[in-house]
């Protein structure tokens, strides 16, 4: 099965790019219906292979064990089942671990579509199986820039904490370098828990770190302080 996180506070913009992978998935799609707004990925689908969750809708146990249950059907016309759920930052952290095992153990051809504004408001362990797409393109969001990023993250991870606050000090970018320090912990903790039978926990506890932080940007608070203090917590190892 093919997870995938569709990042944007616009909700809009999120049901543009499910509409997409839907259509690619299952075949062309009924125009948005007159006066209402793009719910449901440009219609109505009515499809049996397709279990969608419209925003607004309470999603706990129950909706989990729906997911489980759908997934666990024979696909009727498309080439696998299909679930969508356009603002997953409301399932409970109950719902989102009973996920899980679907999420470790994929049926086949099937595919999950999660929608939400913001990374933080899923599980590292949830995020951790994901392919992750952030539907608004930045300036940092090239291969390039990550890898110096990446490869200044490997070098603190071993660094003295003195090191590691010049090293901040110094930092001109420093937005751009909390967002692929998210990318880069978020990696290892997806190459952990494929390799492993749980996921690390420095890793797992430093990326619920990170995350954070990124809410901390959001809300004004000063970048360096914010990269200090995650300097001060990052692991030396992972």
């Amino acid at each position: 099965m093919i997870a995938r996180l569709l990042i944007s506070p616009n909700i809009e913009r999120r049901l543009e790019a499910i509409k997409k992978i839907l259509a690619s998935h299952i075949g062309s799609l009924p125009a948005y219906p007159s006066g209402r707004r793009a719910g449901k990925a440009g219609g109505n689908t009515n499809h049996p292979d397709v279990l969608y969750f419209e925003t607004g809708e309470k999603l706990g146990i129950a909706e989990a064990r729906k997911i489980k249950e759908h997934f666990s059907l024979k696909p009727y016309s498309a080439s696998g089942r299909v679930v969508i759920i356009e603002d997953a930052g409301v399932l409970t952290p109950e719902a989102q671990n009973a996920l899980l095992k679907t999420l470790e153990e994929p049926p086949k051809e099937a595919i999950l579509i999660l929608g939400a504004g913001s990374d933080a408001e899923l599980l590292p362990t949830i995020l951790s199986r994901c392919q992750i797409r952030h539907l608004e393109a930045t300036s940092y969001d090239t291969p390039e820039y990550h890898r110096e990023h990446i490869k200044n993250l490997e070098g603190l991870l071993n660094a003295s904490i003195e090191e590691r606050f010049a090293f901040i000090e110094k930092l001109k970018d420093r937005e751009q370098f909390l967002h692929s320090a998210v990318n880069f912990f978020r990696q290892q903790l997806l190459e952990s828990t494929h390799e492993r039978s749980y996921p690390l926990g420095p890793t797992r506890q430093f990326l619920q770190e990170l995350l954070q932080a990124e809410e901390w940007a959001k809300q004004n608070v000063n970048t360096r302080a914010i990269l200090e203090y995650l300097m001060l917590v990052m692991p030396s190892e992972i």
